[in-house]
């Protein structure tokens, strides 16, 4: 019975992923993805500009590469910002990916426990929120990345695209 309870223990510990418009994702990400399209099925204030309701985004798989590497990178050298520690920008990480796109966005976030209290910051943050409502984005991916060794227990980048 014990052995049982240890290896359910495990397994908990391990990440579900499920399947997101054909990309293996994680829980944390599937519900950000219906946290945003949620903020842009209605008009929103962010800041001193409105935006109407605009269309829902999708997961896009190839910019999540963009994510994953200013998450780690930030966790990984202690810092907080959109520039990363090889000069790069949110447009020159997406590059890399070979996503070939036309206009790109970043929100960045660090410390926030869940999906439910980084999105209200970033709602709450004219610059974030007018990423979060831009028309002209058509997809999004999120990664977190947890830390020990950091000013911050976790790092989160947001990454906004629309392909060229």
């Amino acid at each position: 019975m014990s052995d049982n309870s240890e290896l359910n223990r495990s397994a908990a510990a391990q990440p579900v992923t499920i399947q997101v418009n054909g990309c293996e994702v994680e829980e944390y990400q599937a519900a950000m993805l219906e946290y945003v399209n949620a903020a842009r099925t209605r008009g929103r204030q962010c800041g001193s500009e409105f935006f109407p309701a605009v269309e829902p985004l999708q997961y896009n798989c190839p910019i999540e590469a963009a994510a994953t590497k200013h998450s780690n990178d930030m966790a990984d050298n202690n810092f907080f910002s959109h520039i990363g520690s090889d000069g790069l920008r949110v447009g020159g990480r997406v590059t890399e990916t070979g996503f070939e796109w036309s206009v790109v966005g970043e929100n960045i976030a660090a410390g926030f426990d869940d999906v439910q209290s980084v999105m209200n910051g970033w709602l709450d943050s004219p610059g974030h929120c007018r990423n979060i409502m831009d028309a002209r984005f058509t997809g999004v991916s999120v990664v977190r990345v947890d830390t020990r060794t950091a000013d911050y227990p976790n790092y989160w980048t947001q990454v906004f695209a629309k392909p060229r």
